[in-house]
C-alpha cells in the first residue's frame, strides 16, 4: 500500500481550474447563504444564457469521482515488427471535489482494497499532475510526471516460449520524467462549450462543433540501470540502450463536437493530429550516444459521455496523448513511442446556496 502522505500530496496538487468570464471588481456584490429548506424550492438559474449553451458557474457543484492517470512507453523493433511495452503499476484513486466560479479542486485517495497488486506488477512511485484547463475560448493542457518502477505488459510477445498469465517481468530501476504544456484556441466558442462536457460548469443545449488551433512543447526522459531490452528476449540483439531523452514541439490542430441527445444527454468527441519536430538523444551502456532530429506524430483523442441537467450530472471522460517517433534511420533499429493520459468517472450535484442579493 502506498503511504498516505504521498497520496495526499499527489492529489492535493491536482487543481482542475474551471475558467469563466470574471466580473468587474467594482461590481462585486454581497452574497448570503440561504436556508437549505428554502433552497429546495429555488429554481437553479444559469449565470449566462447563450443560444447554444448555459453557464452554471455561479452554482456550487459538489462531486464524487474516480480517476486513473498513467504513462506508458514502448520500443518498436523494425525487423521483428513487434513492440516492447512498458507500463507502471497503475492505480485507481477515488475522492471528492467542488467547482465554483473560476475555481475547481478535486482530492482523491489511493485505497488499499482497490490497488493491491504490487506483488504481481511491482511497486511504482509516482508524482503525476495532469491538468486540463477549459476556458470559453481556449483549452490548455499541462503535464508533469515522475514515475519509478515499471513492468513489461506483453511478455508473451517478447520472450521465447513465454505464455500469457506467467509472472510479469518487473523493472523497478526504470524511471521516467516528463513535462509539457500546450494550448489551442476554440474558434466557434460562441456555440461550442468544452466546459459543458469536461467540467460541467455549463450545459450545452444544441449540438455544435469547432476547429481548434494552437501549439505545444513536450519534454520526456527515461532511464534505467541496465538496457531496456532484456537479453533473453527477442529484443536482446538490439544495442544496449539505457537512456532516452526527447523534446517535441510543434503546431496543434483539432476538431471537437458536442452531440446533444434528447436535451440532456451528451457525447463530446475531439481529435487532434499533428506532426512535431523531435530532438532526441539515446545513450548506451558503453556511454556512447546517438542524437537525431526526426518527425514525431502526435495524436490526442478526447472524449466525454454523460447526462447534464441543471441540478445534477454524471458521466465519464478521458484524455490521451500519444507520441510516435517516425524514423527509419539506420543508426537506430527501433522506434520509441509514449502514451500519457487519464480516465475519470464522476457524479455531481449543483446547489443554489450562494445567491446574489437583489
Amino acid at each position: 500500500m502506498k503511504k498516505l502522505s504521498i497520496i495526499l500530496f499527489i492529489n492535493l496538487c491536482l487543481l482542475t481550474i474551471v475558467y469563466t468570464q470574471s466580473a468587474d471588481i467594482a461590481n462585486i456584490q454581497k452574497y448570503k447563504l440561504q436556508d437549505s429548506v428554502a433552497s429546495k424550492t429555488k429554481i437553479i438559474k444559469p449565470l449566462y444564457s447563450h443560444p447554444y449553451y448555459d453557464d452554471y458557474s455561479n452554482q456550487l457543484a459538489l462531486f464524487l469521482y474516480a480517476k486513473q492517470k498513467y504513462t506508458r512507453f514502448s520500443m518498436y523493433h523494425h525487423d521483428l515488427k513487434k513492440s516492447l511495452e512498458y507500463s507502471p503499476n497503475e492505480q485507481l484513486n477515488m475522492g471528492f471535489g467542488f467547482n465554483y466560479k473560476w475555481l475547481g479542486i478535486g482530492i482523491a485517495f489511493n485505497f488499499g482494497f482497490v490497488n493491491h497488486d504490487d506483488k504481481q506488477y511491482g511497486k511504482t512511485k509516482r508524482l503525476d499532475m495532469q491538468t486540463n484547463i477549459y476556458m470559453k475560448k481556449m483549452v490548455v493542457d499541462f503535464y508533469f510526471q515522475y514515475y519509478e518502477g515499471f513492468y513489461i505488459k506483453n511478455v508473451e510477445d517478447i520472450f521465447p516460449d513465454r505464455e500469457q498469465g506467467h509472472e510479469e517481468y518487473i523493472r523497478p530501476d526504470i524511471k521516467t520524467l516528463s513535462f509539457g504544456i500546450g494550448g489551442m484556441y476554440v474558434f466557434n466558442h460562441d456555440r461550442f462549450s468544452y466546459k459543458s462536457a469536461f467540467k460541467q460548469t455549463a450545459i450545452q443545449k444544441k449540438s455544435a462543433g469547432s476547429f481548434l488551433l494552437g501549439g505545444q512543447i513536450f519534454l520526456e526522459g527515461i532511464g534505467a540501470d541496465s538496457s531496456f531490452f532484456p537479453e533473453a528476449s527477442h529484443f536482446g540483439n538490439l544495442p544496449k540502450a539505457n537512456e532516452h531523452n526527447a523534446v517535441y514541439f510543434g503546431v496543434l490542430s483539432a476538431y471537437a463536437y458536442n452531440l446533444i441527445i434528447r436535451k440532456h444527454f451528451f457525447v463530446s468527441m475531439s481529435f487532434m493530429a499533428s506532426i512535431h519536430l523531435g530532438l532526441t538523444n539515446t545513450y548506451l551502456e558503453d556511454n556512447t550516444h546517438h542524437s537525431n532530429s526526426i518527425p514525431v506524430l502526435h495524436l490526442q483523442p478526447r472524449m466525454a459521455v454523460g447526462i447534464n441537467k441543471p441540478k445534477w450530472y454524471a458521466g465519464f471522460s478521458f484524455v490521451r496523448d500519444s507520441f510516435y517517433e517516425l524514423s527509419d534511420d539506420e543508426k537506430r533499429e527501433w522506434a520509441y513511442s509514449s502514451n500519457i493520459g487519464h480516465f475519470r468517472i464522476f457524479i455531481g450535484r449543483r446547489f443554489s446556496w450562494f445567491i446574489k442579493e437583489e
